[in-house]
């Protein structure tokens, strides 16, 4: 491989890198556990669970079941999706949030995640984070 070709891949990788700081992942079960329990809302895919958090930062969980989700690559393309979400959402007050996949992706097209249905989790995310 060329230095050339070694130089686009870097960039490329480097572009879309950005990962949450463990602070703001839901890492204790019993704090998500007290998330789940606390009433939802609900989008065509997606679950929101939020509660008041008990440290002074807002923090993200994710429930990605493979029930829903077969392969595992749109399981890390949903879990990427929502974490990029959450970190150019602006939230004000501390809050712990569960986003959990409710119903199956892919059923028309033998259990793969397809654009029109990423683009419909994405507006989902964006419409619930407030995003523009």
């Amino acid at each position: 491989m060329t230095p050339s070709h070694l130089l686009w891949r870097l960039s490329k990788v480097g572009s879309f890198m950005h990962k949450l700081p463990k602070t703001k992942i839901l890492l204790e079960s019993e704090d998500i556990s007290r998330t789940l329990k606390s009433k939802s809302t609900l989008t065509k895919h997606l679950a929101f669970y939020k509660n008041t958090s008990q440290c002074n930062v807002s923090r993200i969980g994710l429930a990605i079941p493979k029930k829903n989700a077969k392969r595992a690559v749109d399981r890390n393309r949903i879990k990427r999706l929502v974490r990029e979400t959450f970190r150019q959402a602006a939230i004000e007050e501390p809050t712990d949030i569960v986003v959990k996949l409710i119903i199956s992706i892919g059923k028309e097209t033998r259990r793969r995640l397809r654009e029109s249905e990423r683009k419909l989790i994405r507006q989902q995310l964006k419409d619930h984070f407030q995003i523009n």
